[in-house]
């Protein structure tokens, strides 16, 4: 997976000045009161300030591998959404964010609050579970971290009637697709999208990264934030190199926005979330196998 870091040259960060910051930070604003559809792509930056590694960073993962040496490994046992995050939040609250499409599978993005049906995690969830063969998803309180390598099997048995079968991880490996559910209707959205706001992502690994660009023809807006530069920052109409956390909170000043705190919701105990998570998360189709090895 190292084969994935970038070169010297792609990783050097940048910042924008104070001035310049504050001149996006308001057009940024400015652009999301016009906008009727807009939807927000993210990546491992913005969970960075949660003490979660990113992947292409100075000190990221595939980084790290490429130079010969393993990154640190966070100290966070129960990693907690960060102020991005919860803004994200109150975006989706007040109208202004239609849907959110996450490369993350760090789960943070449910845990902050975030509706079901408003989220596509094309990399899947640490904190779910599915059965390849009926279709049936499980969300758990803690990270599944025990699996095997290419089965993704966990050891855990479906309990839907009739079915009894074997459960699978759904994060998302470079060996495997993209859950066909959740990618379709992550580019649905896209279609429609008039403002694409990416951030903390490279913008390198596909199919993501070419969907919040796929209606610039039609008008769309696409803005990136992120510190190193990206393959497609000749398309931004506004391309803004800063922290995540410290555009967000800038961006909901300027929009008059209060970002709410962190509260741990409890999302296992809560039965109606539960069952709107079984109904409506999104994955894969039934009896799809091309994601793992072995039999159903």
């Amino acid at each position: 997976m190292a084969h994935t870091a970038l070169n010297d040259d792609e990783i050097q960060e940048y910042f924008d000045s104070p001035d310049e910051l504050d001149k996006k930070i308001k057009t940024l604003a400015n652009f999301i009161r016009n906008a009727k559809h807009f939807i927000v792509y993210t990546g491992a930056g913005i969970s960075t300030s949660a003490g979660i590694n990113d992947f292409r960073g100075p000190n990221g993962v595939w980084t790290a591998r490429a130079r010969g040496f393993v990154s640190s490994r966070s100290t966070v046992s129960n990693p907690e959404p960060t102020l991005t995050h919860m803004a994200l939040v109150e975006l989706m609250r007040n109208g202004h964010l239609k849907f959110l499409v996450s490369q993350n599978c760090d789960g943070l993005h449910l845990k902050s609050g975030v509706p079901i049906e408003k989220i596509a995690e094309l990399h899947g969830n640490r904190h779910c579970e599915a059965c390849a063969k009926c279709g049936k998803v499980y969300y758990r309180q803690t990270h599944i971290d025990t699996y095997e390598h290419k089965t993704w099997l966990t050891g855990n048995k479906c309990i839907e009637p009739n079915c009894n079968g074997r459960l699978r991880c759904t994060t998302v490996a470079f060996s495997q697709s993209i859950p066909d559910i959740s990618l379709d209707r992550a580019t649905k959205e896209s279609k429609i999208c008039d403002l694409s706001l990416c951030m903390g992502t490279s913008m390198r690994v596909s199919p993501a990264c070419e969907l919040p660009c796929m209606n610039l023809k039609s008008g769309q807006k696409m803005v990136i934030v992120n510190l190193q530069k990206t393959p497609y920052d000749e398309e931004c109409a506004l391309r803004i190199f800063a922290r995540c956390d410290e555009v967000m909170s800038m961006v909901m000043k300027e929009l008059n926005l209060t970002i709410p705190r962190y509260t741990d919701l409890k999302l296992w105990e809560d039965t109606e979330w539960m069952i709107d998570f079984e109904e409506n998360w999104l994955f894969r189709t039934a009896g799809d196998t091309d994601w793992f090895s072995g039999v159903i």
